[in-house]
């Protein structure tokens, strides 16, 4: 009996992370292209458990109207599956940014860019994951986000 209570997981493997990190990037940005490799490296300092990463792809939003749309209404399911549809309201159709949400609320917690270092792109993501963790709903930005006011 005692050996059955040890092998017992403490979260299974399909919990969620307790951190989404949703990146808006698409093909055509060159922001994306200083901010994606910093993510990448960033994100070797945690494990799956810790953050999941959401691309929003947005590079179709300078085609056509209909693959416009279709990049529109895609990115808006994305979020809303997320719980932050309310950042397409805020960021929708920019890139080059990430934005660290709480994954259980959609709080916003930090916001990176271009002009984040790996480090500070680590320290963010570990103080996201503390935060997540740790605090209440609501009570996860230490003075407020620094991500930006919202763009629209």
């Amino acid at each position: 009996m005692i050996a059955l209570l040890i092998m017992v997981p403490v979260c299974s493997a399909s919990a969620e992370a307790p951190v989404k990190l949703v990146n808006f990037t698409a093909d055509w940005c060159t922001s994306c292209r200083v901010l994606e490799p910093k993510l990448s490296r960033a994100l070797e300092s945690v494990t799956n458990a810790d953050v999941e990463l959401v691309t929003i792809d947005l590079t179709h939003l300078r085609s056509g109207s209909d693959s416009r749309q279709a990049t529109i209404d895609a990115s808006e399911a994305l979020l809303r599956f997320h719980k932050a549809e309310y950042l397409w309201d805020w960021y929708g159709g920019y890139t080059g940014m990430a934005v660290m949400i709480a994954s259980d609320t959609g709080e916003p917690i930090s916001c990176v860019d271009k002009r984040h270092s790996i480090e500070m792109i680590e320290n963010r993501l570990q103080l996201a994951d503390v935060l997540a963790r740790r605090a209440a709903p609501g009570s996860r930005r230490p003075d407020g986000a620094d991500c930006p006011p919202p763009l629209r």
